[in-house]
């Protein structure tokens, strides 16, 4: 499991991502130019190709990994949201009936992100693009 990112950390990562992703762009109009022109793929075309395809698994792998850990917070906030609002109910505070289904509303919620945690932690491709 990934460790807490902070928000620095996180967009270090984002320009990154985006600077991988800007070289790969480059890279493919350079090779479809290549190919346009009639010139066969080379050996290093595809040695780099591959090692492409490797990186963008590991990168989809981060970014399942990420939208699992936000799934999983935001479950825990749900279930936070959903104690204060019975514990307003208990007291009295405000509307109890409206208090009572919006906390039924934010365990439902949770469940949902509970669910979509394990769906994101789940490897679809089992392991298919790794060693």
């Amino acid at each position: 499991m990934m460790g807490t990112m902070t928000a620095e950390d996180r967009g270090e990562r984002a320009a990154e991502r985006a600077e991988t992703a800007g070289r790969r762009s480059r890279e493919l109009a350079e090779r479809l130019a290549r190919l346009s022109a009639g010139m066969l793929s080379t050996e290093r075309d595809a040695r780099r190709a591959h090692e492409a395809a490797e990186e963008s698994a590991q990168l989809a792998e981060e970014a399942r990994q990420r939208a699992a850990t936000g799934h999983e917070n935001a479950a825990r906030a749900h279930e936070e949201a959903a104690r204060v609002h019975d514990a307003a109910a208990d007291r009295g505070v405000g509307d109890p009936v409206d208090h009572r289904r919006r906390a039924v509303e934010h365990r439902r919620d949770a469940e949902t992100d509970r669910r979509e945690a394990q769906a994101d932690r789940h490897d679809p491709t089992g392991g298919a693009l790794s060693g």
